[in-house]
């Protein structure tokens, strides 16, 4: 029996890894599952997530047979799988949910069966207070099972093209539960005020784009924060008052020294303070969105102060060093340190 094996189930290219082994003891074993595509048949393997569902399971029978002492997975898909196949094969591990967030939350016998594995969780981690009670009133989970932790990340990796634009201009990025629309209504009042949005095509399909609107769709993290980097402010536009997402994007932002222009939601809520770090604009108001726009477009001083004191609330609450320590002091409990 071993009570030094951690067993981690992430997507295909995450740093969990490595870092679990850096911050583990050095009789600490790490052993790694991911849903990357090895064979050409598992890319036939779509509806349901299947690939993902056999790795998971894969991950809960290696935990069970080699008698892990912490079962960890990243992303609520992949916590899912885990926890069903737990529930189902009566496998005891203690189970840590990171990066625990749903952009859009499942319905019908969707929900009932991934409430019945999400109640498998020994404790997960998300990223804005309003997900604590939206999680544990819509899937049934122990309000004490769920921690509040500010997205952490490093200052983003930016690559090293030139500007995608020679002048200055306004930037959006990201895809999940976004309203471009009304960003794109924001746009049309503001037709001297140039734009570089990162999207996902479905975002903005069926949309009449102006021509001060350049799209970009599925390129690289790196040139997307390198159009970040390089305009005046960015804009997280968001569905309504009640998303949980846009987390990333606010705090790689921030820690680019970028003014931010967000939709006042609740989940940005944790990261942003009205007219001290960022804008916040009312939910489905072009006319509001245009008008926090221009204010910093026009101030350019206004936008460097937003922009230096976002960086110094995320250096300070959303570094990977908060990452680091949450998980040393989850392997420290457990001796595996």
């Amino acid at each position: 029996m071993s009570h030094k094996l951690v067993v981690l189930y992430t997507p295909f290219a995450s740093d969990w890894h490595s870092l679990i082994e850096e911050l583990a003891g050095t009789e600490v074993r790490c052993k790694y599952f991911s849903d990357q595509k090895r064979h050409f048949w598992q890319g036939f393997l779509k509806r349901p997530n299947l690939n993902t569902a056999i790795q998971g399971m894969r991950a809960v029978l290696y935990a069970k047979r080699h008698n892990a002492r912490l079962l960890v997975t990243i992303g609520p898909r992949y916590s899912f799988w885990c926890g069903l196949f737990c529930r189902w094969f009566r496998i005891t591990v203690d189970h840590f949910a990171f990066a625990f967030n749903f952009a859009e939350l499942p319905t019908g016998w969707k929900k009932k069966i991934f409430s019945f594995g999400f109640r498998q969780l020994k404790s997960l981690r998300v990223a804005s207070k309003i997900e604590k009670s939206l999680y544990s009133g819509y899937f049934g989970i122990p309000e004490h099972v769920i921690e509040v932790r500010l997205w952490g990340i490093n200052i983003p990796q930016v690559s090293d093209d030139p500007p995608i634009l020679n002048q200055p201009y306004v930037s959006a990025v990201g895809g999940s539960a976004r309203d471009y629309v009304t960003l794109l209504g924001a746009a049309q009042l503001l037709c001297t005020i140039p734009m570089v949005w990162v999207v996902r095509p479905e975002n903005v399909a069926g949309l009449e784009l102006p021509p001060h609107v350049l799209v970009l769709c599925n390129i690289s993290y790196p040139h997307a924060m390198n159009v970040v980097a390089n305009s005046r402010l960015t804009v997280v536009p968001l569905k309504d008052s009640k998303v949980p997402c846009g987390h990333v994007t606010l705090v790689s932002g921030m820690l680019l020294k970028r003014a931010v222009v967000a939709t006042n939601s609740a989940g940005v809520l944790d990261y942003i303070t009205d007219g001290w770090n960022g804008l916040l604009c009312e939910p489905h108001s072009a006319t509001d969105m245009a008008e926090k726009i221009r204010t910093l477009w026009e101030k350019p001083e206004t936008a460097r102060m937003l922009g230096e004191n976002g960086f110094r609330f995320a250096s300070e609450h959303c570094s990977e060093k908060s990452v680091r320590e949450d998980l040393s002091a989850i392997l420290r409990s457990y001796s595996l340190d």
